[in-house]
């Protein structure tokens, strides 16, 4: 598993797609938060769920099917793309 690097998808919405540079695979999506502007949530791919995102509660992450609390607790895209990085699978 390859740095993941952030593409922007081109549709004006601020997300960003997670590739991997290795590979050259998406793995995750970088959204911006629509409840805290300048936070971002972490989407990660997963292969019988889609997208699942990052939550963060007490210092540790799950995954989650559902955007909820605790799902839009990155400030930067480099942050969202860490915890994608943290949360995907091979």
């Amino acid at each position: 598993m390859g740095k993941l690097i952030a593409v922007d998808r081109g549709d004006g919405t601020g997300c960003y797609y997670a590739v991997d540079a290795t590979t050259r695979q998406s793995v995750g999506e970088v959204i911006p938060s629509d409840v805290y502007p300048g936070n971002y949530r972490a989407g990660v791919y997963h292969p019988t769920h889609g997208v699942v995102f990052v939550k963060v509660s007490g210092g540790s992450e799950t995954l989650v099917d559902l955007t909820q609390v605790g799902t839009e607790e990155f400030v930067t895209v480099q942050e969202a793309l860490a915890a994608i990085s943290r949360n995907r699978r091979s």
